[in-house]
C-alpha cells in the first residue's frame, strides 16, 4: 500500500511538473493574459448562474481558445486524472504559475471553493473586480501610447532635419561618407527603435476573431492580398527597374490599396458592432427574463434600431431561427458574419449560460458588461491612434519631401558649378585672397558624390516608408492585413514625391539661375 501511495505521488508530482512546462509556453505579456482572463471570469460567472456543477464549471473554462486556459487545463487535469478536490487542485496550479495576477486569482479561488461560497456570486464579483484592473492598465497603457506618438513624431522631424543638415553641411566641409552613412545609420535605428517602443507600449488585445478571417469584406481583403499584392510587387520590380524608385513605389502603393481599404472599412464596421453587442445581449436577456420565453422568441420583439449596425444582421439570425434551425449554428454563423472577436466571446458568454439553464437577465447583464466595458476603452485608444494617423501622413510627406528636394536641388547646383568652375579657374594669377579661396569652396563642393547621397536619402526615405506604415496600425490595433491601408498610403506618398519633386526642383533652379 505504501508502495502504491509513493507511486501516486510521483504521478502527481510528474502531472504538476507537465502542467509547468505548458504554463510557461502561455505568452510573456501579461496584458494580453488579463484581457483573457477578464473574459474567462465572465463566462465562468455566467455560465455558474446555471447552477451547473464544478465539473461543468472547469470542463466548459478549459475549452475556450484562450491565453489563459492552460490553467484551467492543468486544474481540470488533476481533478480528473488524480480525483484532487478543484480548491486543492487550484492552489497547486497557483504556486506553481510564475504570473503574480493569475496565481492570486487561483488562490482566491481555491479559498471561496473551500469555503463553499456560491461560485456564482464569487465568480461574479472576481470578474468586476478583474474589469476594473484591466480598464485602469488599459488607460495607462492608452496614455503611456499618447505620449510615445508625440514622442514617435519629434523622433521623425529630428531625424530628417539631421539629415538634412548633415547634407547640406557637405557644401561647407567634406565631412566623409563614412561620417554621413554613421549619421544616417543612427537615424535609422532610431526610427525602429520609435516604432518598437509604440508596439510594446499598445495596449494588447484581439479585435478580429482568431479562428481567422470569417466575415465576407475580411475575406475579400485576404483573397485581394493573396493575389493583387504579389502581381503589383512583381511589376513594381520590374519598373524599379525601368523607371525607378518613385513610380515602383506608385505601384507597389495601388496593389496594397485594395486589401487594405477593404480590412479598413470592416475594423470601422466592427468598431460599431462591438458597441452594439453589449445593448443586443442586455435587451435580450432582460426581454426573454421578463415574458418567460425562449431567445428566439425574445428576438423577433426587441427593437432593431436602437442598435443599427447588428440590423440586418439580427434579422438574418431570426429568419434562419424561425427556419428551424439548430440554434448553436444561427449564433455561430451569426458570430462568423461579423468576424469580430469580442461578438464571438460575448456571444459565447450568454448563448452557453442561456442553453445550459442560466437565468437570461443576470447573463444578459454580464455579457453586457464585458462587451461594453471593451468598447468603452476601445473608444479612448481610437481617440489617440484617429488623432496619431492624421497627423503622420502629412509629416511623412514634408519630411520625405524635403529629403528629396534638397538632394536634387544639390545635384543641380553641383552639375552648374562642375561647369562654371574651369571659367573661374582661368583667372590665374589675377585672383586675389577671397577669389582664391571661393575656388577652394567650389572645388570642395564639386566633390560630391550625389550618386551616394542620393542612395542615402532614398535609403531614410524606405525606413521611413515602412515605419511610419506599420506604426499606424499599432497604434491603433486591429488585424496586421489592416497595415496594407497604412503602407499602401505611404508607398504613394513616397513614390509621388519621388516622381514629381525632381521636376519641380529643376524649375525652381531654372528659374533661379536664367539670366535676366
Amino acid at each position: 500500500m505504501l508502495a502504491a501511495l509513493t507511486a501516486r505521488l510521483r504521478f502527481r508530482q510528474a502531472e504538476v511538473d507537465s502542467g509547468q512546462k505548458k504554463a510557461s509556453k502561455l505568452p510573456d505579456d501579461e496584458r494580453q493574459l488579463l484581457f483573457d482572463m477578464f473574459m474567462h471570469l465572465s463566462y465562468m460567472a455566467s455560465l455558474a448562474t446555471a447552477r451547473v456543477s464544478r465539473n461543468k464549471l472547469f470542463e466548459e473554462a478549459a475549452l475556450l481558445h484562450l491565453s489563459s486556459t492552460q490553467y484551467f487545463k492543468d486544474i481540470q487535469s488533476l481533478a480528473d486524472k488524480l480525483a484532487i478536490d478543484y480548491a486543492e487542485a487550484c492552489r497547486m496550479v497557483a504556486e506553481r504559475s510564475s504570473n503574480p495576477e493569475m496565481a492570486a486569482l487561483l488562490l482566491r479561488t481555491a479559498g471561496s471553493l473551500a469555503s463553499g461560497e456560491d461560485e456564482a456570486e464569487f465568480l461574479t464579483r472576481e470578474a468586476s473586480a478583474l474589469a476594473d484592473q484591466y480598464a485602469s492598465r488599459y488607460e495607462r497603457d492608452v496614455e503611456s501610447l499618447k505620449k510615445w506618438t508625440d514622442g514617435y513624431v519629434a523622433l521623425v522631424v529630428s531625424v530628417g532635419l539631421v539629415v538634412i543638415v548633415s547634407i547640406i553641411s557637405m557644401m561647407i566641409y567634406s565631412i566623409g561618407n563614412t561620417f554621413l552613412i554613421g549619421v544616417t545609420g543612427t537615424g535609422c535605428a532610431v526610427i525602429g527603435i520609435g516604432a518598437w517602443i509604440l508596439y510594446t507600449s499598445s495596449p494588447k488585445e484581439v479585435f478580429a476573431r482568431r479562428v481567422g478571417l470569417t466575415s465576407q469584406l475580411q475575406k475579400n481583403a485576404a483573397f485581394l492580398f493573396k493575389t493583387v499584392f504579389p502581381a503589383g510587387a512583381a511589376i513594381a520590380a520590374i519598373v524599379s527597374v525601368v523607371a525607378g524608385l518613385g513610380p515602383a513605389l506608385i505601384v507597389l502603393g495601388v496593389a496594397l490599396m485594395p486589401s487594405g481599404l477593404l480590412m479598413s472599412i470592416d475594423a470601422k464596421r466592427m468598431s460599431k458592432r462591438d458597441s452594439d453587442v453589449a445593448i443586443l445581449v442586455r435587451i435580450l436577456g432582460g426581454v426573454t427574463s421578463a415574458i418567460g420565453t425562449t431567445v428566439t422568441e425574445a428576438l423577433g420583439k426587441i427593437d432593431r434600431r436602437s442598435m443599427p449596425a447588428l440590423a440586418a444582421d439580427l434579422r438574418t439570425l431570426e429568419i434562419r431561427l424561425k427556419a428551424g434551425i439548430r440554434g448553436d449554428i444561427c449564433w455561430q454563423r451569426f458570430v462568423s458574419d461579423s468576424g469580430s472577436e469580442v461578438i464571438d466571446r460575448t456571444v459565447k458568454i450568454f448563448y452557453d449560460s442561456v442553453a445550459a439553464g442560466g437565468e437570461p437577465g443576470q447573463v444578459g447583464r454580464t455579457a453586457s458588461f464585458y462587451a461594453s466595458r471593451i468598447a468603452y476603452l476601445r473608444e479612448k485608444r481610437a481617440l489617440v491612434a484617429t488623432t496619431f494617423g492624421y497627423l503622420l501622413p502629412p509629416l511623412h510627406a514634408s519630411i520625405v519631401g524635403l529629403l528629396v528636394f534638397i538632394i536634387h536641388v544639390l545635384g543641380l547646383f553641383s552639375t552648374t558649378l562642375l561647369k562654371t568652375a574651369p571659367e573661374t579657374g582661368s583667372v590665374g594669377g589675377a585672383m586675389n585672397g577671397a577669389s582664391a579661396s571661393a575656388v577652394a569652396s567650389i572645388g570642395a563642393f564639386t566633390s560630391l558624390n550625389i550618386a551616394f547621397l542620393n542612395v542615402l536619402v532614398m535609403a531614410v526615405a524606405l525606413v521611413l516608408t515602412l515605419g511610419n506604415g506599420w506604426v499606424t496600425t499599432v497604434v491603433s490595433g486591429g488585424h496586421r492585413l489592416r497595415m496594407a491601408y497604412s503602407f499602401s498610403f505611404m508607398c504613394l506618398i513616397t513614390g509621388a514625391l519621388m516622381t514629381v519633386l525632381p521636376g519641380v526642383a529643376n524649375k525652381v533652379f531654372e528659374s533661379i539661375t536664367a539670366t535676366p
